[in-house]
C-alpha cells in the first residue's frame, strides 16, 4: 500500500510548469518594483527616510532590486555578467530569515 500523493505524469508537468512561472513572474515582479523605487516622483528618498530607512538601507534596497533586473535580464539573454556576483547578496538582507 503506498500512502500520499501518487506521483503521475501530470502531476509532474504541472509542477515543473508551475515553478519555472513563478520564477519568471517573481522576477519581473522584482522589476516592476525596481521601477517603483527607482521614480524618484513615488519613492524619493525623503519618503523612504519619511518610513524609517535609514540612507544604507536605502542603497540596500535598490542594490538588491537592481541585481534581480540584472538577473532576470540575463536570464532573458539581454544582458551579459563578465565576472562572478552574487546576485543575492543584498537580497538575503532583504529575505531576513526568509532566505534559503
Amino acid at each position: 500500500m503506498a500512502v500520499g500523493y501518487p506521483i503521475t505524469k501530470t502531476d509532474l508537468d504541472n509542477r515543473m510548469g508551475a515553478l519555472i512561472v513563478n520564477v519568471r513572474d517573481a522576477l519581473e515582479a522584482c522589476v516592476l518594483f525596481k521601477a517603483l523605487l527607482d521614480d524618484s516622483t513615488i519613492l524619493p528618498d525623503a519618503t523612504l527616510t519619511t518610513l524609517g530607512y535609514s540612507g544604507a538601507e536605502i542603497t540596500q534596497l535598490r542594490a538588491a532590486f537592481s541585481a534581480m533586473k540584472t538577473l532576470r535580464d540575463i536570464s532573458r539573454a539581454s544582458a551579459t555578467q563578465a565576472s562572478t556576483n552574487d546576485f543575492w547578496f543584498d537580497a538575503k538582507h532583504v529575505a531576513g530569515l526568509n532566505f534559503h
